[in-house]
């Protein structure tokens, strides 16, 4: 006859090995906080297994940056799997949703010609090759991440990145039936070749060639992101839809920068917690200002590679000076507010 371990079994669980932020442990910190082994931490017994080359399976070499508690950091967004699953899952629904009222309303009929075969099919498709390029960046940096909170925000990153690649691949097969003469055929072609993405291609390459997770992250979503992306997802591609006759374009983008603003918050408490170290704060400090002397150049290279993409609409929302000059701004808040002063950050850049 089996024990009765029902009244064991119930209830809260009466200890902890971490510290919780409330007064109880929240699901998210249930789930996720030391769930990867660390032989410095909990993992008493040493690592279970190591990579083929005998290498342990996380090392701190892995990253310019240190802690002295990698677990301090915290997704602001408490996300875990199945939330985070389920909050995707809704952002597609309404996707298909949004589509399909446009389909029922005729909306694509009143697209500018220039804006659906031009824009769409050509630059707004080769951008699915940027967001799978980041997907590929993210994945890596999930990988080497030395505590599982940072490792499943950027997992959380990757798959964002890959959402998004494939709702714009839908979005042009959504458009090739409901557009007469459309096609995106020459989506890749474009995005290996015209010189508007050359910039941008050489970015994500240099990125994606980084052994150093932490730098990965810097790289893209502190300097790449609000800036390249800003000004071409938002300043070009959201802003000129509207006054091109293209009502659709911008609802799909607006769950894209949903993601962003996700992504953004925990970039901007990464940093913090960083930068707060009591004992590698100001080493991590001149790192990051590091990365992003020199990532810049490079980035600003594929803003300005954009400059002829606002002369190609047929009705113009603004020119590439002001979408630059509100995107350098925005930017500038950022670093100042997470109190990062890199070297030779101004508007005229």
């Amino acid at each position: 006859m089996k024990p009765d371990t029902s009244s064991a079994l119930s209830g809260s669980r009466q200890f902890t090995y971490f510290t919780p932020k409330g007064r109880h442990p929240s699901e998210y910190e249930d789930l996720t906080l030391h769930t990867q082994p660390d032989p410095s931490v909990y993992a008493f017994q040493g690592w279970f297994t190591h990579c083929a080359d005998g290498r342990a399976p996380w090392t701190l070499d892995s990253t310019a940056l240190k802690s002295t508690d990698w677990w301090m950091f915290q997704d602001p967004a408490k996300q875990w799997q199945r939330t985070y699953v389920a909050m995707q899952a809704e952002q597609e629904r309404s996707l298909d949703r949004i589509v399909e009222a446009a389909r029922t309303e005729g909306l694509f009929a009143d697209f500018d010609e220039t804006w659906a075969k031009t824009i769409l099919g050509r630059y707004y498709a080769a951008y699915a090759c940027l967001e799978y390029g980041l997907f590929r960046c993210f994945a890596y940096a999930q990988r080497e991440a030395l505590s599982a909170t940072a490792g499943n925000v950027c997992i959380f990153n990757a798959a964002d990145k890959i959402r998004h690649a494939h709702d714009i691949t839908l979005y042009g097969m959504d458009l090739a039936e409901a557009v007469p003469g459309f096609s995106d055929a020459d989506a890749k072609t474009v995005w290996l070749d015209d010189p508007i993405y050359q910039g941008a291609r050489k970015n994500i390459e240099g990125i994606m060639a980084s052994q150093d997770w932490g730098e990965v992250i810097i790289a893209t979503n502190l300097i790449l992101e609000p800036l390249f992306g800003a000004l071409a997802r938002v300043q070009f591609f959201a802003r000129f839809a509207p006054r091109n006759g293209d009502a659709v374009t911008p609802t799909i983008l607006s769950t894209v920068e949903h993601d962003w603003q996700r992504n953004r918050q925990w970039t901007k408490e990464f940093v913090s917690v960083l930068l707060r170290d009591p004992e590698h704060g100001p080493g991590n400090k001149k790192v990051i200002e590091g990365w992003i002397a020199k990532w810049r150049p490079s980035t600003q290279e594929a803003v300005q590679g954009l400059a002829p993409l606002f002369d190609l609409p047929t009705v113009k929302m603004q020119t590439f000076a002001q979408a630059h000059e509100r995107v350098m701004t925005q930017y500038a808040a950022l670093l100042a507010e997470l109190q990062l002063t890199p070297p030779a950050l101004g508007l005229e850049d």
